[in-house]
């Protein structure tokens, strides 16, 4: 009888037990294998697109709720960053030996901050809260300066935004979940144009040359770039860059360094997983830079981000705790530039929730019922007998919902219930993780799905298929 190891019961690790019904004749018993497992070493078996819960493939893998929005704009200047967090916007300043706040900044309420950019050629600076999109423009004032107000809109739903087109000198590119919108200040108001990168399932953010003539929209799986041809942003599929592999984790950002701009650059792609990729975009298309696309630090958290930095070739990979900041250190050597890198911040707080789901696993038998089992599991009980949920941080859950229809339509499973499914030859099961402390995630580090009782399988030498897709499977 094959076992499971569930984890620690410190975290949150629930198995799912699935009850199966073979298809074929010719069976011999068999008591309670598991017929799948995933350790979450890889993204193999997560559909990325229809999943925002974060996948942690390093060391034993683990998956948790995503931090919110962050994002950090670096003013063409090379001087002045500004920072968008959930606590609100903050200044700092690079003053030749150390990164440092600049406190005489006058920022106001801006609580809820989902993103930042710097517009006008850095005569002015945008935030976007879960409530509008407002542009500040600057002003030298006594000890530095002072932003205030001067358009606004009602504009909600906002995940990022990056400069606008040069032809609209006030425009900006405004992320959603279905692409980007380019508003422009006119007068008093912010003004919703035609032409922006639409159309898209699942967006994560905009990016955009200082200029704007080229833009960039990304999903975890994929990177699309547009050019604007004077009235709107089109594909430039030329210049899609390759998908990232997926043993890299999901696309969480991606960059143009300070010397792209109208019909060439430099792009750069950052996944989860800790690759800085680097790519060259021009007339003739697009080439992987191999010597500027390295490793950067994934543990003890992933990478959240990535910003163009104040120098032509350089970029910020933002953390919870700060950026790296990578640059050309020596001639040709990109590397990490210690002195313009910024750490010890508290900057994160977690998403209210999150959802994992997988791609659809075939089972080949017909599948009627599922359990929730726990971690009593790992010390040798058999599903249904094991009793006792495992620990999560105090205001946190975690609830898992099943589909036998290809992921389409889903069952609730609750822990120590056998529930009736639809019977279906193919199996999805979905995680819903949630938190009401911005402090606090619940983490699954294996999730196991188990045939329950002792069930007649298909005889074969090594007894019952299992499919193993994480670490562990023995």
């Amino acid at each position: 009888m094959r076992r499971s190891w569930c984890g620690p019961a410190l975290v949150a690790v629930l198995c799912l037990a699935i009850s199966a019904i073979p298809a074929a004749a010719g069976t011999v018993q068999s008591q309670n294998p598991y017929w799948f497992r995933d350790g979450y070493t890889s993204t193999a078996s997560v559909n990325l697109a229809a999943s925002t819960a974060v996948v942690d493939t390093a060391g034993t893998g683990t998956v948790r709720l995503p931090y919110a929005p962050l994002q950090v704009a670096f003013d063409p200047a090379g001087t002045y960053a500004l920072v968008a967090t959930p606590a609100g916007v903050s200044a700092w300043v690079f003053d030749g030996q150390t990164v440092h706040p600049v406190t005489a900044w006058n920022l106001g309420n801006l609580a809820g901050a989902t993103g930042v950019a710097w517009a006008m050629r850095g005569r002015a600076f945008a935030v976007a809260t879960g409530s509008q999109v407002a542009v500040y423009g600057l002003s030298a004032g006594s000890g530095g300066y002072v932003a205030s107000r001067v358009a606004q809109t009602g504009f909600t739903g906002a995940i990022g935004l990056a400069p606008g087109p040069a032809s609209l000198p006030s425009a900006l590119l405004v992320a959603t979940a279905t692409g980007a919108s380019v508003l422009e200040a006119q007068g008093s108001s912010l003004v919703a144009l035609s032409g922006g990168p639409a159309g898209l399932t699942g967006n994560l953010g905009v990016a955009a040359t200082t200029g704007g003539a080229v833009a960039a929209t990304w999903q975890a799986e994929a990177v699309q770039l547009w050019t604007w041809d004077g009235s709107a942003y089109l594909p430039a599929h030329s210049w899609d860059p390759p998908t990232p592999p997926l043993a890299d984790g999901p696309v969480v950002g991606v960059a143009f360094d300070r010397g792209s701009d109208g019909q060439g650059g430099t792009l750069w792609v950052l996944t989860q997983g800790g690759q800085l990729l680097g790519y060259a975009y021009g007339p003739a298309g697009l080439q992987a830079l191999t010597a500027w696309s390295v490793s950067v630090a994934a543990t003890p958290n992933p990478p959240v981000g990535i910003a163009a930095g104040w120098g032509r070739h350089a970029v910020a990979v933002l953390y919870p705790t700060g950026w790296t900041y990578e640059d050309l250190v020596t001639g040709n050597t990109f590397g990490q530039d210690s002195i313009r890198s910024l750490g010890g911040q508290t900057w994160a707080v977690y998403q209210p929730s999150a959802v994992l789901q997988s791609v659809v696993l075939p089972v080949g038998h017909a599948v009627d019922e599922v359990r929730i089992e726990d971690a009593d599991c790992a010390a040798g009980k058999s599903p249904p007998s094991c009793t006792g949920l495992p620990s999560v941080p105090a205001g946190t859950s975690v609830a898992y919902q099943v589909s036998t229809d290809g992921c389409h339509t889903w069952t609730d499973a609750p822990v120590f219930t056998n529930v009736t499914v639809p019977a279906g030859s193919s199996l999805c099961y979905r995680i819903t993780l949630s938190t009401t402390d911005p402090a606090q995630t619940p983490v699954i580090d294996v999730t196991n799905l188990y045939e329950i009782a002792a069930v007649t399988t298909v005889e074969s030498p090594g007894g019952p298929a299992v499919l193993c897709l994480g670490s562990g499977c023995g």
